[in-house]
């Protein structure tokens, strides 16, 4: 495509909320049809409208951008994709919310900021330049939690670029800093510099994520990231220097035999850094982590957190001020393993340790069975957790809509589940490129920011930022419970 002919996204004004127009399925038909028959498959439950009364003080949501609504066949990097993707956001204790995504046409990466107010930072969003002519996909995207300076301080940004060096399956794992907020960004290195499909979750040989990375800004300022490869290799690395420089990858599961997939990062007050993944290649994947207490020793044996009966996938970690780990994954009964690799079939688990014991508990499976589906994001401030995921009401590849519950950080006991706001209109809601991404964060005050991609066949997509705030005293733990 000549440059020329390049699709234009509209970017909104600063401060535009959404506006959705009727949803479409690819033929073009009004989507009543399919609610009609969702009602009859699934109950009431499965619509918007007997979701149960919010406990979040949500505000409109915001339409961060917008493109075409047009995918056609995939012909490696020459392929015709027009529209907004791969939506990721973080917030620091100012409020500031920055949202990055994926603009397919453009074949870039573009990043937003937010003042605690909803306002638009930038005139325009800021372009991060990746590889010319090739994908940038399913970014990963963190800041310094509390800056000194409220409008120039280190932004960090993790994806995949799907470059072609010589293996079956492409993929390279880029990283770009900023030291101004977001404003530019510094050329882009290659960490992982891999034949072999870098930021690929294998499933089974023939299916895989997109998106099997991580990152992490510790407390001390080190860089950390992680990812996968098709071929099952975990790799980590981190820079001591905030990001100017990175040591070389280490493999943290070298007999990779039984594939990663699907890595998290999370940081213990004492400094502990703690790695989860889930295995490919079996219906009977277990959550296997490792941790580090000196980034340059490497890392610890993998060992198996929790061996669940079924199908566990895509964890979540975030570790409490009391040295508490949490974890939330998506898992499969055992006895209902025909096909493990629909969302459909997995209901939200969760669990938690001691961060030095790493001795789990047995998990706990969230009472949401109108809520199926995976891929959660784990989020926490000074008293609550917070916990997201992607919804798959019928079991195609077809996801519709956000998921979020909470719970306070002692009792650790999650209470009725409420949709997103904005993100059960369409059902393609939830990106095309991968599932794997991190969608909400929470700063320590409990501002939520949630992203979201949408695709609305003959229509448009966009990306939107959703943001909340739990209602007071909705975390204090209550002793009769």
């Amino acid at each position: 495509m000549a440059a020329t002919d390049t699709p234009v996204t509209r970017y909104p004004a600063p401060n535009a909320s959404v506006h959705t127009p009727p949803a479409l399925h690819p033929t073009g038909a009004s989507l009543a049809p399919l609610c009609a028959l969702a009602l009859a498959l699934w109950g009431p439950a499965a619509l918007a409208g007997d979701a149960p009364e919010s406990r979040v003080a949500w505000e409109e949501p915001v339409e961060v951008a917008r493109g075409e609504a047009f995918r056609g066949p995939w012909r490696m990097n020459a392929s015709d994709f027009r529209y907004v993707d791969d939506a990721s956001v973080a917030i620091n204790d100012h409020g500031d919310a920055l949202v990055v995504w994926a603009d397919q046409a453009q074949q870039a990466l573009f990043l937003q900021r937010y003042d605690r107010d909803g306002r638009a930072v930038f005139e325009r969003p800021t372009r991060i330049g990746g590889v010319p002519g090739t994908f940038s996909w399913l970014p990963r995207v963190a800041v310094e939690p509390a800056p000194d300076d409220a409008d120039a301080f280190d932004v960090h940004l993790l994806w995949q670029e799907i470059l072609f060096t010589g293996g079956d399956h492409g993929g390279e794992i880029l990283y770009a800093r900023s030291r101004d907020g977001g404003r530019s960004f510094e050329g882009h290195q290659n960490l992982s510099r891999s034949r072999d499909g870098a930021g690929k979750g294998r499933i089974t040989a023939q299916r895989w994520d997109n998106g099997s990375l991580d990152l992490l800004l510790t407390t001390t300022g080190e860089v950390v990231a992680a990812w996968t490869e098709y071929q099952g290799p975990l790799r980590v690395t981190y820079s001591a220097d905030h990001g100017a420089s990175f040591a070389e990858p280490v493999t943290v599961n070298p007999d990779n035999s039984v594939p990663a997939r699907a890595p998290t990062l999370a940081q213990a007050p004492s400094g502990r850094v703690l790695l989860a993944w889930s295995e490919g290649d079996s219906p009977y994947a277990d959550i296997r982590i490792a941790h580090s207490n000196n980034l340059d020793a490497g890392f610890s044996e993998p060992a198996t957190a929790l061996e669940h009966p079924g199908h566990a996938d895509a964890p979540t970690l975030v570790v409490d001020a009391e040295g508490v780990v949490h974890l939330a994954f998506g898992a499969i009964p055992a006895n209902d393993l025909e096909d493990y690799r629909q969302p459909h079939f997995r209901r939200l688990h969760v669990s938690r340790a001691d961060a030095g014991s790493l001795d789990f508990a047995p998990p706990t499976r969230l009472d949401a069975d109108q809520w199926p589906g995976g891929f959660p994001t784990l989020a926490r401030d000074d008293r609550c957790l917070y916990l997201v995921w992607q919804r798959y009401p019928h079991p195609t590849d077809r996801p519709w809509g956000l998921a979020f519950t909470h719970a306070p950080l002692k009792s650790a006991r999650f209470g009725p589940v409420e949709a997103v706001p904005g993100t059960l209109d369409t059902l393609y809601s939830g990106g095309l490129q991968g599932q794997l991404k991190r969608r909400m964060a929470v700063n320590r005050h409990g501002a939520i920011a949630i992203a979201q991609s949408r695709f609305i066949p003959a229509s448009h997509s966009d990306i939107l930022l959703i943001r909340g705030q739990i209602e007071e005293d909705r975390c204090h733990p209550n002793p009769s419970r």
